[in-house]
């Protein structure tokens, strides 16, 4: 659990205050100031809420009333914009060392384990019972000689004719939940390094993924790859990182004002249910969290497919010449950038030619 998060360096150095600021604090602190003021409003603090006084206070806006909602929204939001990345760890799972941490760090993960395993026992259930419905009919079509006489290639080829034809039209919901079970089962990273929660999981997945392929560990270069990218790649990956910080602080702000309501109303019978519509944006929100997850991932997927090659110019590394000599080459560069000692050749551009003697002032004959 002492892993570091891929959210933790991918874009801080490349982040700015003014447009992220704007969407990703400014909004949710207006949410929670205008929700807070309403329930002070309605007198909900001593009280059953009434509709009158918010109404009388709401009702007829003014520049005051319009300066001072703006004024807290502000300051709201300048004081959780550098909580932003603390906020993001807890709903990843980073609960800290203290032994209730621990323990319900240890829940959840024995949580998801069962339900990885769960999943993929009926993914397996699925796909065995498909091959057999797909292998009853081939071989009633062909005969069991000419079907046991079938090379992997033929069997592929037939089983999708079948599947493609009329009589495989009634399996085609076998199809789908064999699908959509091994899709279910991806979204988990290896059970040795299981998340307490959904966001953590779908960060985690790509921390091991990403780059892999080449031999290249996400979490330690994307600094480097925010630094060397294209403009317009950078743009993507801000985008949707932008997304993603937007989803947490809707949800941490959401779930404050669930609080606040159940703290307000908890006496005032009817009224608690109003802290179900915040429950329900908490949660709707992170879902919303757990799905640009995805985007952003994806997103730095594919900054490290387009960029690694200048990636390796900015560290004067030779360009591998096939993808095994990349993966040979950056598992040496990968413990280098962890701090270890590796020996690694360099490979600095040649210096080019003298440069042509400059002409005289006054050529000859031209008096």
């Amino acid at each position: 659990m002492t892993t570091p998060s891929l959210t933790e360096g991918a874009l801080a150095v490349g982040n700015r205050i003014g447009r992220y600021f704007g969407v990703v604090s400014m909004l949710p602190a207006l949410f929670l100031v205008l929700w807070s003021a309403a329930l002070i409003a309605s007198g909900a603090w001593h009280g059953r809420p009434r509709l009158d006084s918010l109404g009388a206070a709401f009702g007829q806006p003014t520049v005051a009333k319009v300066a001072w909602i703006l004024l807290l929204s502000l300051a709201t939001g300048l004081f959780l914009h550098p909580l932003q990345f603390a906020m993001t760890q807890v709903l990843e799972g980073y609960w800290g060392p203290s032994r209730i941490g621990r323990i319900l760090t240890g829940m959840r993960i024995d949580r998801y384990r069962e339900k990885q395993r769960e999943l993929e026992h009926r993914r397996v259930t699925i796909a065995d019972q498909l091959r057999e419905l797909v292998d009853a009919r081939l071989e009633l079509a062909w005969g069991r000689e000419e079907f046991e006489s079938w090379d992997d290639a033929t069997y592929e080829q037939n089983r999708r004719r079948l599947l493609a034809s009329e009589r495989g039209d009634d399996l085609t919901a076998w199809l789908i939940a064999d699908e959509t079970l091994g899709q279910a089962a991806e979204r988990y990273p290896d059970p040795t390094r299981l998340m307490p929660t959904r966001l953590g999981n779908a960060l985690r997945r790509e921390e091991d993924r990403a780059g892999r392929q080449y031999g290249i560990d996400a979490v330690i270069t994307a600094p480097h790859f925010a630094l060397l990218a294209d403009d317009k790649h950078i743009a993507y990956l801000r985008d949707s990182r932008q997304q993603l910080d937007t989803s947490v602080r809707l949800s941490v702000v959401s779930a404050i004002a669930t609080v606040e309501t159940v703290a307000c109303l908890v006496t005032d019978g009817w009224w608690l249910f109003l802290g179900l519509a915040t429950y329900a944006l908490t949660y709707l929100a992170y879902r919303a969290s757990v799905a640009a997850a995805d985007e952003y991932t994806t997103a730095l997927r594919t900054l490290i497919d387009l960029n690694r090659f200048k990636f390796y110019e900015g560290l004067h590394l030779r360009k591998p010449p096939n993808s095994r000599e990349e993966r040979r080459n950056n598992a040496k560069l990968m413990a280098l950038l962890r701090g270890e000692a590796e020996d690694i050749r360099y490979d600095h551009p040649a210096a080019g030619p003298p440069p042509p003697p400059a002409a005289p002032a006054n050529p000859p004959g031209n008096l």
